[in-house]
C-alpha cells in the first residue's frame, strides 16, 4: 500500500511540474532553423513546427534549396535569444546586412 501511495504522489508531482512548465511557456518546444540557398544562409528563424514553417516560406515565395534545424529544442525565449545572437554575428561578418529574407535586426 505504501508503494502505491508513493508512486501516486510521485506521478502527481511530475504531472504538476510538467503542467507548470507548459503553462509558464518554459517548455522546450521551439527550434532554431535556417534557410539556405546552396551554402548561403538566406533566412534564420525559430518555430515550434518546422514542417509547417517550411511550407509557409515556400508559399511566401522565398527561394531556398534546403532548411536546416539548428541545435536542440529550446524554450521560446531561448530560441529568440539564439536567433538574435546569430543575426548579430551575421551582421558583423556581412557589412551590417541581415540574411536576404530577415527584414529586422531581431528576426
Amino acid at each position: 500500500m505504501k508503494k502505491i501511495l508513493y508512486i501516486s504522489a510521485l506521478i502527481s508531482v511530475l504531472y504538476a511540474q510538467a503542467y507548470d512548465c507548459l503553462a509558464s511557456g518554459s517548455a522546450r518546444e521551439s527550434f532554431n532553423y535556417e534557410l539556405k540557398y546552396g551554402r548561403t544562409v538566406v533566412y534564420r528563424g525559430q518555430t515550434n513546427n518546422l514542417r509547417r514553417r517550411e511550407s509557409e516560406h515556400l508559399r511566401d515565395g522565398k527561394k531556398f534549396t534546403h532548411m536546416r534545424k539548428i541545435g536542440k529544442a529550446k524554450t521560446n525565449q531561448g530560441a529568440r535569444e539564439a536567433e538574435q545572437r546569430f543575426l548579430e554575428a551575421y551582421r558583423k561578418s556581412h557589412n551590417g546586412q541581415n540574411p536576404k529574407y530577415n527584414q529586422t535586426d531581431h528576426g
